[in-house]
């Protein structure tokens, strides 16, 4: 990684846009169409034989060889010349069922490494079994145990409907669970009164922020700490101290992502993938909503804003700070579920209106127009106020919204490999990517 930092849509968007930029809907991706491998030492070298060169070999004279008609040399067999597939990123907004709280995106590279943003979940899925590890075998096409590595994890703020999920997967680790994930990247602030007296009380996520302090000096406990992309740490920093508690979670936290490298200009790059760090928490958000980490990622031409739970005066702040240019893209993820979150000049602004909208949004908030101001943002992207079928009314087929919380299928048992089967991954992956190779 540098420092520098499908879903299958509908047949509306296949109509429209260009073939070469995203897939048509009924054809999963193929991890063969798009793998690529990098040239490396022949597999039969020997590292420790010793390569002499002419300087090298001993002094000694070398009688003169008879003279013979020099034998012509075969021509080389001609080989067709190697076709260049063209690097594909996925996009999945994932969701185990239609009723938790939650945010979860999983990005797939060209060379298929995973990068997951947040992942957490709340209510109804919130003390199951952890679902992500099966979702990502059967997005790579492994099979229930097979060993799959999560190269990054992005976690926007420090709310559990956000992290949860990680929590889980780090305090139940196993070494039978045979994953790695190799770098974790957040910046939450401190708990304390002088940040309670800025950005609200929000000690309530105390106990679960716990979960996950716990859950890394486990981790790392038992696989070792080797780095983290990005960040310069000691080999003699990497051990937690003897009886110490939540040395990891203090160690990674704003380690790379952090107010003053994104002031330098703070882009985290992934296998040709570029996630642009746009925004983390200040002293002067008025919520904990606001603290969240704003990443722009952009790929073959392609963008997608991610906005977590990004409130009103957060917006704000990042249109004075980047300009609204630099915040639009071409996918926006609706910043607090699609409610509450950033208002409505914010998405004029950055012409959300125009672009195509990823809502992490279960299905009772979605149905739910007063309550939850759903209705509201709804409203502003030129959709019925009331929505309580989405998909009967014909937004969710012209692919311009995917709603997490109302996908036609989810798995039947989320922590199995073959209930994400090729119907739930189809519905769940929002978008695809492609660039030529020059």
């Amino acid at each position: 990684m540098k420092k520098t930092a499908r879903r299958i849509l509908s047949s509306f968007l296949c109509a429209v846009i260009p073939l070469s930029i995203f897939s048509c809907a009924g054809v999963p991706a193929d991890p063969a169409e798009t793998a690529s491998t990098d040239s490396g030492t022949p597999a039969d070298a020997d590292p420790g034989t010793e390569i002499r060169t002419e300087t090298d070999a001993p002094e000694t004279e070398i009688p003169p060889e008879p003279e013979t008609e020099p034998a012509e040399e075969p021509e080389p067999e001609q080989t067709p010349e190697e076709e260049e597939v063209p690097g594909t990123v996925e996009l999945y907004q994932l969701a185990p069922e239609s009723q938790s709280l939650m945010m979860s995106y999983v990005v797939v590279t060209p060379n298929r490494k995973i990068v997951v943003i947040d992942g957490g979940i709340d209510g109804a899925g919130m003390n199951a079994p952890p679902y992500l590890p099966s979702a990502i075998r059967a997005i790579l096409g492994l099979g229930e145990g097979e060993y799959f590595e999560i190269e990054a994890w992005f976690l926007s703020h420090i709310h559990w409907d956000h992290y949860y999920e990680l929590a889980k997967m780090l305090k139940k680790y196993k070494e039978t669970d045979n994953y790695k994930i190799n770098n974790i990247y957040f910046d939450f602030p401190e708990y304390g009164v002088e940040w309670r007296s800025s950005a609200g009380d929000s000690d309530y996520d105390q106990p679960t922020l716990d979960v996950l302090i716990n859950g890394m000096d486990k981790y790392y406990g038992m696989m070792g700490f080797d780095g983290l992309d990005g960040a310069d740490i000691p080999e003699d920093r990497r051990t937690a101290p003897e009886g110490s508690k939540g040395y990891y979670y203090n160690l990674l936290n704003g380690a790379v992502i952090n107010e003053e490298r994104i002031a330098e200009g703070l882009t985290l790059t992934v296998d040709g993938v570029d996630f642009n760090i746009l925004m983390t928490w200040w002293k002067g958000a008025q919520s904990i909503n606001s603290t969240s980490v704003i990443i722009k990622m952009e790929y073959g031409g392609k963008s997608v804003l991610f906005l977590g739970d990004c409130a009103s005066d957060e917006g704000r702040r990042l249109i004075e700070t980047v300009g609204a240019e630099t915040v639009r893209s071409d996918y926006v993820q609706m910043g607090h579920h699609g409610q509450g979150g950033p208002d409505e000049p914010f998405y004029k602004k950055i012409g959300a209106k125009d672009s195509i909208r990823l809502w992490p949004t279960p299905d009772w908030v979605w149905t739910n127009a007063n309550s939850y101001a759903i209705g509201k943002t709804r409203s502003w992207m030129g959709l019925p106020y009331e929505a309580k079928d989405f998909r009967s009314e014909g937004c969710f087929d012209t692919g311009t919204d995917f709603v997490a919380g109302c996908y036609e299928h989810y798995p039947k048992r989320s922590v199995k490999v073959d209930s994400w089967i090729e119907e739930v991954l189809n519905d769940q992956r929002v978008a695809v990517f492609t660039k030529e190779k020059p």
